[in-house]
């Protein structure tokens, strides 16, 4: 057990800290050697992505407001931060200390971190996929939802690296991200009308609990503040949309079918997700695209994902029963570039 989690910790490092959190970097390696600290780590529900929800306790219970010298150490809670190098020791002691609460978290918590900047690819795919049927309104289902912020990916503006932004070119949130390489031409079609917002989640977050949101910001990491103050700006539109957003507590892999029932043929029906279907298993992600195959033979349909099958985004749509199956884009995680494919 603690040698699997160790190489999970070092991959994290590896894979996903390296160049962007000096502190969890810092941390992964140093977590990765401390049995003790992998025992508690390791206390997550089952299919929780133990780094990432590891961490978000250790933020979440620092930015609340408990008092302990770790918290020099993250930029979310000082001015000035103390060098990554030295956070080791009172990391820690920090865990063990507040092992208890840790652990409790772990257990009754999800990592949903809503990452809003991923609309910088969703709005290009969905745009490219609108384009290949009829003109129509999209009816939105998206797995993994948490707050819905990406549910609202036509509601936001988007810059690449220069002066021409795009999408709703009035809205206060802006999202900026990079191509490497050519930009998508789907850039500038009309963005088509949405007729349903539907998100579904294991766990909803219900931003009328302050509690809620703080947990939703501390899986931000500590020296983002762009994503943070990207994420508190998409909050409050989210605020406004309320009543447009039709949020579900439960399986949204598992409620395709009876979702798909809602949706009546006069809107392309739009499934996706990103970077959840890693928290279910093979067999699981197989039966999903068995239902998507089976639905695309019997109305059109669009579905955008990654983590299923696939190392990139992808597309696979079915328009009058023929498949459409290509890869769109590769992605920063946190959609910082994209290389449109």
């Amino acid at each position: 057990m603690s040698h699997r989690l160790a190489e999970k910790f070092r991959n994290f490092a590896e894979r996903e800290c390296k160049g962007t959190s000096p502190l969890y970097y810092i941390l992964s390696h140093s977590i990765a050697q401390d049995n003790d600290v992998l025992e508690i780590a390791g206390q997550v529900q089952k299919g929780q992505p133990v780094p990432n929800l590891f961490f978000a306790a250790v933020h979440y219970l620092l930015v609340s407001g408990s008092s302990h010298p770790l918290a020099a150490f993250y930029a979310s809670c000082a001015p000035e931060v103390e060098t990554s190098l030295d956070a080791w020791p009172e990391f820690k002691d920090f865990v063990h200390s507040h092992r208890q609460i840790i652990v409790s978290l772990l257990q009754s918590r999800f990592v949903q971190t809503n990452e809003v900047r991923r609309c910088a690819f969703l709005f290009p795919a969905f745009l490219f996929a609108a384009s290949q049927f009829k003109p129509q309104p999209l009816a939105l289902l998206e797995i993994g939802t948490s707050a819905g912020l990406n549910l609202l990916w036509d509601q936001y503006q988007y810059s690449y690296g220069d002066s021409t932004t795009y999408g709703d070119t009035s809205s206060p949130v802006l999202i900026r991200s990079r191509f490497r390489g050519n930009k998508p031409s789907v850039l500038s079609e009309p963005v088509p009308e949405i007729s349903h917002r539907i998100g579904a989640d294991l766990n909803i977050i219900d931003l009328s609990h302050p509690d809620e949101v703080a947990w939703l910001r501390a899986l931000v990491w500590p020296e983002h503040h762009e994503r943070r103050d990207l994420m508190d700006a998409a909050l409050e539109k989210r605020g406004e949309m309320q009543p447009d957003l039709d949020l579900r507590m439960g399986d949204g892999f598992a409620m395709l079918d009876e979702t798909a029932e809602e949706i009546p043929t006069e809107s392309l029906f739009c499934v996706y997700h990103t970077h959840v279907a890693n928290q279910i298993s093979k067999t699981e992600q197989e039966a999903f695209l068995s239902s998507i195959q089976r639905l695309g033979k019997q109305r059109d349909i669009v579905h955008l994902f990654n983590n299923i099958a696939q190392p990139h985004l992808h597309l696979s749509a079915y328009r009058d029963g023929q498949l459409l199956d290509l890869p769109l884009a590769k992605t920063d995680g946190h959609a910082r570039w994209i290389e449109w494919l």
